[in-house]
Parts: C-alpha cells; sequence; structure tokens
C-alpha cells in the first residue's frame, strides 16, 4: 500500500489517501486513521490494507460477498467471478435453489387492473361528497 497524502481530521484522525495494488490493477482509496506518521502509519495501513482492498473489490464487483482472505478473492476472479448457488425456502415452504448461471430478468411492474371509467368516478366521488355535506 502506497500513502498519497495525509489531511488532518482532528488532534485524534487523519485521512489517508493511498493507492492499493492488487495484480496489475491499482485503486485510490482513501481511509480514517489514527494521527500517526513515518513508519507507524505505513505499519497501520498495512496492517487494514486487506480490509479495504475486500471493500474495493466488493464495489468494483458489485456483489453481496466478501471473503475472509486474499486468496479467495483471487481464486473468485480467476474462477470468472461467479456466484455460488444460493439455497433456501420460499414462502410456500419450498425449497429453492439459484445456481450462479441463472438469473432473475428483471420486470417493470405492470398494473393489470381494468381501465376506470373515469367519468362514472367521478360521478360517484361527487355523489358520495354531497351525502357527506349534507349531513
Amino acid at each position: 500500500m502506497q500513502i498519497d497524502k495525509t489531511t488532518a481530521i482532528n488532534d485524534e484522525l487523519q485521512l489517508v489517501h493511498v493507492t492499493i495494488t492488487k495484480g496489475s490493477d491499482s485503486y485510490k482509496y482513501a481511509m480514517n486513521t489514527p494521527v500517526l506518521e513515518g513508519d507507524a502509519l505505513q505499519a497501520h495501513c498495512d496492517s487494514v490494507e486487506f480490509k479495504h482492498l475486500n471493500n474495493i473489490l466488493y464495489q468494483v464487483y458489485d456483489k453481496n460477498i466478501q471473503f475472509s482472505t486474499e486468496d479467495d478473492w483471487d481464486k473468485w476472479i480467476a474462477d470468472g467471478c461467479k456466484i455460488a448457488e444460493v439455497k433456501g425456502t420460499d414462502i410456500d415452504g419450498v425449497e429453492i435453489t439459484i445456481k450462479a448461471e441463472e438469473t432473475i430478468a428483471k420486470k417493470a411492474w405492470v398494473d393489470i387492473e381494468p381501465p376506470v371509467d373515469q367519468a362514472a368516478l367521478i360521478a360517484d366521488l361527487m355523489k358520495k361528497v354531497e351525502a357527506l355535506e349534507a349531513k
């Protein structure tokens, strides 16, 4: 992890801009750290590098997944970034399995109610208003 810049926030915290390199890719990242300098700051940043790399890769691949080791990320990326099977039950208690190759296409919500006769609806509402006013 390369430290690019530090900016004081207050007496206890600073914002540290870093570059994290993963394979041939480099990611710019900003993180809060205690106020440290030199080797102490580098050691602190190195100690939390995987935590921040995990966050970066999570955002880059836009998946609701996290891995506990960098090797797990490497394997997942090398294997084509496929999400494992997800098993569960539906609302009726039927067991379901969604495989990585299967996707659920998004469909726009469509109102399936028949069209309303607006003139009749307005007339009905007017009758109700008149009935309330008569009381």
